[in-house]
């Protein structure tokens, strides 16, 4: 029955470790907002939301559009990475249904927090005629090994914070493991003194 407390008060911890770490982390997503759709013409901004204490240093992405019901007509960036001086950002639309866009800032950190003062961040507005908003997706994330092409979105320290957010981080591991050998360890030594009596 002891062991069973135990192991109940073990699962306890390191369950109330894990959801604390989640929300005390809250990973950065990416999202299609603020769609206006007009007389044939749809505009979508690409937004980076629950940033928290990062920022956003630098993107590249991939939006895949139904070629059927929408037809690309231009993309605007915003000024989040800086201004035209601050900023290297370029698109590609030679591929029918997709869009390839990028921008890396060359602002440093510090300015960059003043700047998108804790989000959400704007990237880029995209612009299409037709209306099917529901056909836009991010693709190609991460690296393709044939191109070695990076799909990703970077934050601090020029690290990739979407998609290598929602894989968690060694030091999460760490800790965890930190919770369990804590809870843990005081049972081992009672083990090993009434084994040695």
């Amino acid at each position: 029955m002891f062991k069973l407390k135990q192991m109940a008060c073990v699962a306890t911890v390191a369950t109330g470790l894990a959801f604390g770490m989640a929300s005390a982390t809250a990973m950065p997503t990416i999202a299609f907002e603020n769609a206006v759709v007009g007389d044939e013409t749809l505009s979508v901004d690409v937004v980076v939301g629950n940033l928290g204490n990062q920022i956003v240093s630098a993107y590249d992405l991939d939006v895949s559009y139904s070629t059927a019901a929408l037809t690309f007509s231009g993309l605007l960036f915003s000024a989040a990475l800086g201004g035209p001086d601050d900023v290297s950002e370029g698109y590609e639309d030679g591929v029918a249904g997709l869009v390839d866009f990028f921008s890396v800032s060359f602002l440093s950190d510090v300015d960059l927090f003043a700047l998108q003062a804790g989000g959400p961040v704007t990237l880029a507005t995209l612009l299409f005629e037709g209306v099917d908003v529901s056909s836009l997706s991010f693709i190609n994330w991460g690296t393709d090994l044939s191109t070695n092409i990076t799909n990703d979105v970077k934050g601090l320290g020029n690290r990739v914070i979407i998609p290598g957010a929602a894989i968690p981080e060694p030091a999460t591991y760490a800790l965890v493991g930190l919770a369990l050998a804590g809870a843990l360890l005081p049972a081992a030594l009672r083990r090993r003194r009434e084994q040695q009596r």
